[in-house]
């Protein structure tokens, strides 16, 4: 492959990871329902109320700067098992006073002191916190993708530096979300970066805002239609290798003639209902009949990939 044609592809890839916010408004509406479900998940626990806003969203390519310590009081890495790449979570100075204020229910009534050591029960309450966080980001995204995120590491010290070994070259491109915590004077600034390579699969829900408007429709003539579309004969067919040919090979085809699968019994097979690829799994068999285990779901963001590299 030439060199023109591998930067085509390269910048096929980046444009298809790429999320502008402003062509996404559903992003918007899931910044302001975290802040809402965290508002609550957190308060609950609380003494005193602390108020949480959604402020804006916008790109954000990571840098060691990016996270300097006058900016940046915490860090936490957060992963997931469906993707490869790592969000973060980066409370901003007073952050962790902030939290503590709500936490042992004070007022907000002195503004904390700048530079003030970070303590092991600031600490506590800021981790708990964060984890908060993510907790509520699973549910307001659960209606678009089961994200799945777990708090991985939390960072204190040397932060930019640390998150730069953690975060790989190719995955610096992320989505950000930025909230404000506060309760009375003190203010703090909490940022969450999702990866754009996570979100990019989902960017035909994302541009849709969803109807909230009541339904008008008929719930037992809805449930009858849904029982009957289930019911619907569909065909599933399940491949177990592509063998690519020519047509002249093809016209010499003959009754008996052997032809070679680069697969072994270990391949994994596709499984495939209507020409859509849902699933991989392995073939084995119960008594006289052949079958197939489901072993993962069908990425759709690999399918992509590779009918690029393909083309």
């Amino acid at each position: 492959m030439d060199t023109v044609t591998d930067r085509r592809i390269g910048e096929r890839l980046r444009s298809a990871a790429r999320i502008e916010p402003d062509r996404y408004p559903r992003l918007k509406i899931i910044g302001a329902a975290w802040a809402e479900a965290a508002t609550a998940k957190i308060n609950a626990n609380y003494a005193t109320p602390l108020k949480i806003e959604f402020v804006d969203l916008s790109n954000f390519t990571f840098d060691a700067g990016s996270m300097s310590a006058t900016e940046t009081q915490l860090a936490l890495t957060v992963r997931s098992p469906k993707w490869r790449e790592t969000a973060i979570l980066a409370a901003g100075p007073f952050f962790a006073d902030t939290i503590a204020e709500a936490a042992f229910g004070g007022d907000g009534r002195n503004k904390p002191e700048a530079g003030r050591p970070l303590t092991s029960v600031a600490r506590f309450f800021a981790d708990n916190a964060l984890r908060a966080f993510v907790d509520c980001g699973n549910g307001v995204f659960g209606d678009i993708a089961p994200l799945a995120m777990a708090p991985d590491r939390l960072i204190a010290d040397e932060i930019g530096a640390k998150v730069d070994a953690l975060i790989p070259a190719d995955s610096r491109q992320f989505v950000e979300f930025r909230f404000e915590l506060s309760i009375g004077r003190c203010v703090a600034a909490m940022r969450v970066a999702i990866p754009e390579s996570v979100l990019a699969t989902h960017k035909r829900a994302l541009a849709v805002i969803p109807d909230t408007s009541p339904s008008i429709v008929d719930e037992s003539w809805t449930k009858g239609l849904e029982a009957g579309f289930q019911k619907a004969d569909m065909r599933v067919s399940a491949l177990l290798a592509e063998h690519p040919t020519t047509l002249g090979e093809v016209a010499c085809f003959q009754v008996g003639q052997t032809i070679s699968l680069a697969v072994t019994m270990e391949s994994l097979l596709v499984l495939e209902c209507e020409g859509q690829r849902l699933f991989r799994g392995h073939m084995g068999r119960s008594r006289d009949s052949y079958m197939v285990r489901i072993e993962e779901a069908v990425d759709p963001t690999e399918e992509f990939i590779d009918d690029i590299l393909a083309d």
